[in-house]
């Protein structure tokens, strides 16, 4: 598996994809990751800044009979146990909910995905954030280093979950809609909008496969067809095609009429 790098950040890699299907991805090294970062960490300082702020203007006397109970050094554990606390409820909240982005790695058009391209879950934010206090708080120094020199440019928490921080290229999906509206089927009916959205490595996956697939030996074809059926599903939940009979590849094809 190669991994190129042509600028500080502009490095590529291959996604560990199915055997006979190749895909390179542009990866978030230190610039982006760090811009991202410093975003996600001024909003959770805004938002402590404002949550403490209206704690001392609401509760004012009954906040000083509280800390006049502490010790000087029980405060400052209290303080970095609330600091942490929100730092790892923050990346995990937003990188659960939002599939892998927060709004720092949003604004930056940056996305946490599966070393083979599939969606990140709950696990796998679970785990690469177990390490954000190492690699990204009191030791955040040791964090650049590893991104700056891994070869998928991984931090620790990276590592633990098997992901990557990506470039996130986006589809101009405004072209399929126009194209769609003016098609109209031997009956007259315009077909519906697509209601699946997938991410542009996800996108590009399925219509290579879908275009090479006929080079394929009939087993080779049968197996890619499964492993990007179970790599792909997730994409359509709550969708009809989450819960329809059709064979693997029948699956795909279809799949591809939706995006």
């Amino acid at each position: 598996m190669n991994t190129s790098s042509t600028a500080w950040d502009a490095r590529k890699t291959e996604l560990e994809l199915p055997e006979e299907i190749d895909l390179q991805v542009e990866l978030a090294n230190v610039g982006s990751r760090t811009l991202a970062i410093l975003v996600d960490l001024t909003l959770g300082g805004l938002v402590l800044f404002i949550v403490y702020a209206l704690s001392m203007l609401l509760g004012r006397n009954l906040i000083d009979d509280w800390l006049t109970q502490f010790s000087a050094n029980a405060l400052k554990i209290a303080l970095m146990l609330l600091v942490f606390g929100f730092q790892w409820g923050y990346f995990t909240f937003f990188e659960w909910f939002w599939n892998g982005q927060t709004p720092g790695k949003r604004l930056l058009h940056l996305r946490v995905i599966k070393v083979d391209g599939s969606p990140i879950g709950p696990v796998d934010v679970l785990l690469r954030n177990l390490s954000r206090p190492i690699d990204t708080g009191l030791f955040a120094l040791l964090g650049l280093v590893m991104i700056f020199v891994s070869r998928k440019a991984q931090r620790l928490g990276d590592l633990m979950a098997r992901t990557l921080v990506i470039h996130e290229t986006k589809i101009d999906w405004s072209m399929f809609d126009q194209l769609e509206q003016t098609a109209v089927t031997p009956e007259g009916i315009r077909p519906t909008a697509p209601g699946v959205r997938l991410t542009s490595a996800q996108w590009e996956l399925l219509h290579r496969y879908l275009n090479r697939r006929a080079q394929l030996q009939p087993d080779a074809r049968a197996r890619l067809a499964k492993s990007l059926y179970d790599t792909l599903k997730p994409t359509v939940h709550g969708t009809d095609l989450a819960l329809s009979p059709l064979p693997p590849e029948d699956w795909l094809v279809e799949l591809s009429k939706r995006t």
